[in-house]
């Protein structure tokens, strides 16, 4: 999180051409996450601060329970993913001395190691992204924006590793709406302030100190969790999806999974951009959270996937109302293990994108094109041209008929496309049935759905072949070596996300790992 090499930027221009394929980055984030984690020592500091061996307990495994990144993986990603299949090398000397590495940009420092790993004899497999620990301090921690990390000696803590390794797969640093925080000289205004969540770096609530691993760490915000596709799908709603304008909801803590309750809300407010929403959640001190001050509630505004924790500028503490961008959200009630929110919102009577209200006569809310609206009023200005004496419509007009009791005289095709129009009419109201979240996919892709919290992005061929499998599921399982779920001669467990157990030929759990490391390519936000 420290400040970015000012060559970093120059560095990027050419990483393109300078670099492997990369895994695609943020979302979702499920399956085997593997790391080649690189050790290296500068050539005038040969010290070996720590062995390998904390490394592998920070990172990998073996680790398990020691509050390191594995720890944080399994539980943030509700046991989804996990860093096993990533390695540990090292120690190497570098053939660059501290004040050269100091010297170079991020981009270039990263290099450094890997050119002296690589020159070893070990390369790092094109699915691995990379973490190169530094043996000395005063150097650098940070992200390349390359899924490439590097961490010096004054890093090597579980907080800021994690923070780092969430780097690699695509999120941001947090922030907050009050521009008066600056976390340093260099950061920008409300960069780091949401410390409730892991991505703003040493400025988290940490829940756990080790004396192996220093400052511990806090999980995801709510927002965060949905992004990466950690958010149970059933426990997240999109406010006003159901048409309703006014509704109180119960949220669980993020913490607590196993009470019930929402998780999370969302609130899209903006009917030309549904990237931009609000999104409600109750947090809970306990676990990975047990560092926060108390349980409170948290509402962030996601604008273009960064979420933006909103605090009352008078205090500094977390908002608990907002009245604005025509949604209103009120914290009612916290107890020990629920919080309950009304939220109201103007959005299920608005058009979606790209039309308008007809306006036929003022109470007309069924939603045309621009062009139609403007016919409509043009109609509505002409009236009496078209009407005898008698009021009956002349030259072949008929009445237009856009709600009962409509009289104006319009054209045979005028009145045909009012007919269009209030048939489609349900179809063009209330964006929020078309907002599905962070993970929207592009184009012709749609969810695998190997389980009902799956939004990895696939073609249609891999859907139905997932169908197919999930169906057929318990027909290809035996008891055996690896338990009742053993799988008969000729298939394998797909492992579409770490527990996926549906046994399926070696062909398709080669191409569910692919669209796992793919994913990121896949989805829709503009932001990705």
């Amino acid at each position: 999180m420290r400040r970015p090499s000012i060559a970093l930027a120059l560095a990027a221009l050419f990483a393109a051409l300078l670099l492997p394929a990369q895994p695609a980055g943020a979302t979702p984030v499920q399956g085997y996450l593997p790391w080649s984690i690189l050790l290296c020592k500068f050539a005038d500091r040969p010290a070996e601060p720590r062995p390998p061996s904390y490394f592998e307990e920070l990172f990998l495994p073996v680790g398990r329970g020691g509050h390191g990144v594995y720890d944080f993986i399994e539980q943030q990603s509700r046991g989804r993913a996990t860093t096993a299949g990533s390695v540990v090398k090292g120690w190497y000397t570098m053939p660059y001395t501290w004040q050269q590495s100091k010297d170079a940009s991020r981009f270039e420092r990263i290099d450094q190691c890997v050119r002296t790993v690589k020159a070893a004899g070990y390369t790092p497999p094109a699915d691995h992204r990379v973490a190169v620990m530094l043996n000395d301090g005063n150097i650098d921690s940070g992200g390349d924006g390359f899924q490439r990390v590097v961490l010096d000696a004054n890093g090597w803590r579980s907080g800021l590793a994690a923070h780092e390794l969430m780097h690699a797969h695509g999120l941001s640093d947090g922030s907050s709406n009050d521009l008066s925080y600056r976390n340093s000289d260099w950061a920008a205004p409300g960069q780091y302030d949401d410390p409730w969540d892991i991505m703003s770096a040493d400025a988290h609530y940490a829940a756990t100190w080790t004396e192996k691993f220093g400052k511990g760490m806090i999980g995801l915000n709510g927002p965060r969790l949905d992004e990466v596709g950690w958010l149970p799908q059933s426990r997240a709603t999109t406010v006003g999806q159901d048409g309703r304008t006014s509704a109180t909801h119960q949220l669980a803590p993020l913490e607590r999974q196993d009470l019930p309750g929402l998780l999370m809300l969302r609130i899209p407010f903006d009917a030309h951009d549904l990237n931009h929403y609000y999104t409600v959640e109750f947090r809970k001190k306990t676990g990975m959270s047990a560092g926060i001050p108390r349980d409170t509630v948290l509402i962030h505004e996601v604008d273009k996937g960064q979420p933006i924790l909103q605090r009352d500028l008078s205090n500094r503490e977390p908002l608990q109302a907002v009245n604005a961008n025509g949604v209103s959200i009120r914290v009612d009630a916290v107890t020990a293990d629920s919080a309950t929110v009304t939220v109201t919102t103007n959005m299920p009577g608005k058009c979606v994108s790209g039309y308008v209200y007809r306006l036929a006569v003022p109470e007309d809310r069924v939603c045309v094109t621009p062009e139609t609206r403007t016919q409509t009023a043009r109609d509505n200005e002409d009236a009496s041209v078209w009407e005898d004496d008698t009021g009956d419509c002349i030259l072949n007009r008929t009445r237009r008929l856009a709600v009962p009791g409509d009289s104006v005289c319009v054209t045979q095709s005028t009145r045909l496309k009012v007919i269009s129009d209030n048939k489609t009419a349900a179809s063009r109201i209330n964006p929020t049935k078309h907002f599905y979240g962070p993970n929207t996919c592009k184009g012709d892709y749609i969810w695998r759905v190997a389980d009902d919290s799956d939004l990895v992005c696939v073609t249609r061929a891999t859907y139905d072949q997932t169908l197919a499998d999930n169906q057929a599921a318990a027909s290809r399982w035996v008891n055996g070596p690896w338990g009742p779920q053993s799988c008969v001669y000729g298939y394998v467990w797909r492992e579409a996300f770490i527990g996926d157990k549906v046994c399926v030929t070696g062909a398709v759990r080669a191409q569910a790992r692919e669209d796992n490391r793919t994913a990121g390519d896949r989805v829709d936000p503009p932001w990705d």
